[in-house]
């Protein structure tokens, strides 16, 4: 059987929305799928292990949880949700032994950067 691994999860919660939210998980390149309507951040967790359980696939090593930064979010009140939901992520990415990174912004990296 083929080994299918699992790079990275982007949580797409917009600081200036209330949930649910989507998370797309990256199989590859340009090979993805979302997970729609996700409660809050444990919600998503589960429906992401769920989903490799379900389809067979593995986390790749380098597996990480991704959080954008809204630049929109920057100097208006919505930017420290925003500090406050990438640390719910990456607490949960550190009790997975998972990575966590940011993207978009300054940062220069998109999801695409994830896939080794």
């Amino acid at each position: 059987m083929e080994n299918k691994l699992l790079y990275y999860a982007l949580f797409d919660a917009n600081p200036a929305k209330e949930p649910p939210f989507n998370i797309t998980i990256g199989t590859g390149v340009n090979s993805n799928f979302e997970l729609k309507d996700c409660k809050n951040i444990k919600d998503g967790i589960a429906r992401i292990e769920s989903y490799c359980k379900e389809n067979n696939y593995s986390f790749s090593n380098e597996f990480v949880l991704l959080y954008p930064i809204y630049m929109e979010a920057m100097d208006t009140d919505n930017e420290g949700t925003m500090h406050q939901v990438a640390w719910l992520i990456k607490d949960e990415a550190d009790a997975k032994n998972w990575k966590f990174d940011r993207i978009g912004g300054y940062t220069g990296k998109t999801p695409e950067s994830f896939i080794i």
